[in-house]
């Protein structure tokens, strides 16, 4: 967790120097030295990402076929209006990949994900040789700034990172209480029908 302050701390401090100007904030944090962090970092139309990691398993060890990864990242919006992470894709590595809230508000100047919790969620793990210490090719889609691709290491729950945050596990299912059968309701004794006393005038 320290590491990932380090790298909000540092962006932080750049930011407060910015200003407003066209369609981006000046000078842009991506010409700035950035804090050393362990995890794929990259520019894109204004948007500086940094320390994006994918949490594998145990060193050495191969992830589970069809399993499942977060992916944690910092993201800083340097453009002059509010943008949006609007997907996340891993082609070739996951099948499909959830984003925290369906997608991820980047308001101007406000680093977003530099808590313990993941941002995304790489998901049916198609890639047999996949382990902690393998890059997988990312691609992160903004709705204004433009697609980005990094290549983001997958490193494994150890050091640092053992102060991470899963991803939240979906809400349980109540299950519906069983419903007793209807017990029939007693029939109602029949009446003797009556017997007619008949006479002869």
């Amino acid at each position: 967790m320290r590491r990932r302050f380090g790298v909000l701390l540092a962006a932080a401090s750049v930011l407060a120097t910015c200003s407003c100007g066209g369609a981006r904030l000046a000078p842009e944090i991506g010409d700035e030295p950035m804090a050393p962090n362990d995890g794929g970092n990259g520019y894109q139309e204004g948007i500086a990402i940094r320390d994006v990691t994918i949490i594998g398993g145990a060193a050495g060890e191969p992830m589970t076929s069809g399993g499942s990864a977060p992916m944690y990242m910092v993201l800083i919006n340097n453009r002059a209006t509010p943008d949006r992470l609007v997907s996340v894709a891993a082609p070739g590595a996951f099948k499909e990949a959830q984003l925290a809230g369906g997608g991820v508000d980047l308001p101007v100047r406000k680093p977003v994900g530099a808590g313990a919790a993941p941002l995304a969620l790489l998901t049916g793990l198609t890639d047999e040789k996949m382990r902690s210490g393998s890059f997988v090719d990312v691609e992160l889609r903004f709705r204004d700034a433009g697609t980005a691709r990094l290549n983001v290491p997958v490193l494994p729950p150890t050091l640092w990172r053992t102060t991470l945050s899963p991803w939240p596990s979906p809400p349980a299912q109540a299950s519906p209480s069983p419903t007793a059968p209807a017990s029939p309701s007693p029939a109602p004794p029949a009446s003797p029908s009556p017997t007619g006393q008949g006479g002869t005038d």
